[in-house]
């Protein structure tokens, strides 16, 4: 039995996904990076400004996923998307084209929903299962963890990247 001082898995994830936005705002309120906002440092590698249009759609879409999962009965529900999926590519070209407080405004609102939605999962729902296109069978806690908490990290190293080149 959890005493009161342990944290919960959702709990952690959802700190852990916090955390990374206060970052990221942080980091891109500089002034002194205002000019390298939208800079790509390589044929492959997105701006700063580019993650966050990532981050803004990919939070509430694999979000959205794991509510289906735990509405769903029966057979685990198919889930996820390629690469080149439409809205994904969308959401990079939204960051690249728009306004950073107005972006930071929308990715803290998305953050902020995610947080409360991971922290409020039961155990038992935490432990439903999809079938990822990819990757097979996941629970819904590896979707949160793979697909928006350790994502989120490994994107906000990618924006402290592009502004340091």
């Amino acid at each position: 039995m959890a005493t009161s001082t342990e944290i919960s898995p959702g709990e952690e994830q959802a700190r852990r996904l916090k955390t990374v936005y206060e970052q990221l705002a942080t980091l891109l309120r500089r002034p002194d990076l205002a000019g390298h906002l939208r800079t790509e440092v390589g044929e492959n590698e997105w701006s700063a400004m580019q993650v966050v249009g990532h981050l803004v759609e990919m939070i509430p879409y694999w979000l959205h996923h794991c509510r289906v999962i735990i509405a769903a009965g029966g057979a685990p529900p198919a889930f996820g998307r390629g690469l080149d999926a439409p809205e994904r590519l969308a959401g990079v070209e939204r960051g690249a084209r728009g306004e950073l407080n107005d972006l930071l405004a929308v990715l803290g609102e998305e953050v902020e929903a995610a947080v409360r939605a991971i922290g409020s999962m039961s155990t038992m729902e935490r432990a439903k299962k999809g079938m990822h296109v990819r990757h097979g069978e996941m629970t819904v806690a590896d979707i949160l963890e793979r697909f928006i908490v350790a994502h989120a990290e490994d994107h906000l190293k990618q924006a402290q990247a592009a502004l340091r080149s």
